[in-house]
């Protein structure tokens, strides 16, 4: 049985349409999906049509970035609807605060000689959350760059001169609300979250209430 419970979709930084990426799923014979956009939920609804369609069972979902001690952790709420509720209510002020993080950039790379604007990276993401992805895809077509991880080592990384911070939600904060939305918190790629056994006992005893 063969499941894929994180992808993305071009809702955010993904390369598909959400009903594109269910019949992806359909033609590899996967039996569940998970669609897991970044900061929104708006791909759910064409995800769904399209799996009730192929008969997949779907999983919806988002991708949460979020404060830890160590830097930033990628936090998956599952099961997560659209509509309102105590998660859903916060991820218009998210997708807010990375609106304000594209523009800041934006005016960072022009500052540094780049050509381009925050409608173009609009049209890039043909999305609901627009990242650094759409931004460093922009820089590349441009010749700005050699390769979206060029643009990052050389810009958009942190640390490097175009980098902006946004604002985000505390880790146990977010896990608070994903539990109250009827959701479940799971922690994307553990391996950045500690490199020990005992640092992961740690990381994750602080979100048991």
């Amino acid at each position: 049985m063969a499941v894929d419970l994180h992808t993305h979709s071009r809702a955010s930084d993904g390369s598909d349409p959400p009903q594109r990426v269910v019949e992806l799923a359909a033609e590899r014979c996967l039996t569940a999906l998970a669609l897991m956009d970044h900061d929104t939920l708006a791909g759910i609804p064409a995800a769904r049509e399209a799996a009730a369609a192929l008969g997949i069972p779907l999983i919806p979902g988002v991708e949460l970035s979020v404060e830890w001690p160590t830097g930033t952790m990628h936090l998956l709420a599952y099961f997560l609807e659209p509509g309102p509720g105590p998660l859903q209510d916060r991820l218009e002020a998210l997708r807010n605060g990375r609106a304000v993080r594209n523009a800041a950039i934006v005016g960072a790379l022009n500052d540094l000689g780049i050509d381009i604007t925050i409608e173009e990276v609009e049209v890039e993401s043909g999305g609901d959350s627009i990242g650094r992805p759409h931004i460093a895809a922009i820089l590349v077509r441009k010749g700005a760059v050699r390769s979206m991880a060029d643009a990052f080592d050389r810009y958009l990384a942190d640390g490097r001169p175009a980098y902006r911070r946004r604002p985000r939600l505390e880790a146990a904060e977010a896990v608070r609300l994903t539990t109250a939305s009827g959701g479940v918190a799971v922690v994307a790629h553990p391996h950045t979250v500690a490199g020990s056994s005992e640092g992961f006992a740690d990381a994750f005893e602080a979100f048991v209430d």
